[in-house]
């Protein structure tokens, strides 16, 4: 924030000339106050109308705020022999600039959009299933992808342990549910713990992205991937871990055998489980006693191995949409006590935050 002073003397009856307010930064912050007016060696005081009031910031940096208005100069000293100070400087300074706000963490696309609930599906009510890949999984997509330049953000599943894709087909819909909030989905076409089947997914779908002839061409924010598995999907996300490419991963009713999965684990996770019925208790209770990266962890209560996943939707979408998306609204129903996931159906710990 500049402030031009006029240090200029003068000598008799001349007057102070008021200094020109400063002028605030283009990068927000507040305007420039105003100028002190020169002190004259003699005579009649400084100019009455003081110092002119800053320009107010433009506030052009996303995410702050303008800068605020200019003060008005401060008046004329009076001169050293006689004289009247000069009155206050009556001009103002511009308006503030224009509040970016959640412009901050603009990407430079246009994010999925924001939702007040995950209870129910989203507003993508269509949903394109290819049931064939190069890789041999199952790839879901909205079909108005990419719409008014919108980038959809990677979700990589394994599914349980003897199961297909299919098995989530027909017990609830899942790929729909996750699908109609934006997502981009690969199902593994089985789980066998061997992390390079993930892998080999997520490769093939950051292709997609490069690839004219694809649906998925330029429709995809790859920075953006979560790495989720149910039961045995969830060892198999351990073992693909780590891997940069991937934001977050969520582990359903699947935890180590050995403990050793949570040290493969860089970013936030979350572990969802049941309290009763759930084969995999046991390992994500271990699991949770030695994750060293910011966890949540949640029992979903009256679900068990099978249903903790179908129960846990909501919370699954929102965890989702808040490390995928940039909904940071979603933050505090996981983080504050009280959120929708620390409270009713969720019993819910949290760690290293």
């Amino acid at each position: 924030m500049g402030v031009i002073l006029a240090l200029g003397c003068s000598s008799g009856a001349d007057s102070g000339t008021a200094g020109a307010g400063g002028m605030a930064s283009t990068i927000g912050g507040s305007g420039g106050a105003g100028g002190v007016a020169a002190s004259p060696m003699g005579g009649t005081g400084g100019n009455p109308l003081g110092g002119t009031g800053g320009v107010a910031g433009t506030g052009v940096v996303a995410g702050t705020t303008g800068g605020a208005a200019g003060i008005g100069g401060n008046g004329g000293t009076a001169g050293t022999t006689g004289g009247d100070a000069g009155s206050a400087g009556t001009v103002s300074g511009g308006a503030g600039g224009m509040d970016m706000g959640d412009a901050a963490v603009d990407p430079g696309f246009v994010r999925l959009p924001k939702v007040d609930s995950t209870d129910g599906p989203g507003s993508f009510t269509e949903v394109t299933k290819e049931k064939s890949t190069p890789p041999g999984g199952w790839l879901i997509y909205p079909t108005k992808l990419g719409e008014g330049g919108m980038k959809h953000p990677i979700f990589i599943f394994g599914p349980g342990g003897g199961t297909t894709p299919m098995t989530y087909e027909t017990s609830g819909m899942h790929w729909d549910r996750y699908a109609s909030y934006g997502f981009v989905i690969y199902v593994l076409p089985q789980s066998t713990g061997d992390g390079s089947a993930m892998k080999a997914g997520l490769d093939w779908v950051i292709e997609q992205n490069d690839d004219s002839s694809s649906p998925l061409y330029q429709k995809l924010d790859t920075t953006k991937v979560c790495a989720a598995g149910h039961s045995m999907g969830s060892v198999t996300t351990f073992d693909f871990m780590p891997d940069d490419r991937v934001t977050t991963t969520i582990h359903i009713s699947g935890g180590s055998f050995d403990m050793m999965g949570p040290a493969n684990l860089r970013n936030d996770t979350m572990f969802m489980c049941a309290p009763e019925g759930d084969v995999a208790l046991a390992q994500c209770e271990t699991d949770f006693e030695v994750t060293t990266v910011p966890t949540f962890y949640t029992l979903v209560q009256g679900a068990d191995h099978l249903t903790s996943g179908r129960m846990g939707w909501p919370a699954t979408i929102a965890w989702m949409l808040w490390h995928l998306a940039g909904h940071e609204e979603w933050r505090a129903e996981f983080l504050e006590e009280g959120g929708q996931f620390r409270t009713g159906i969720f019993q819910s710990q949290l760690k290293n935050w």
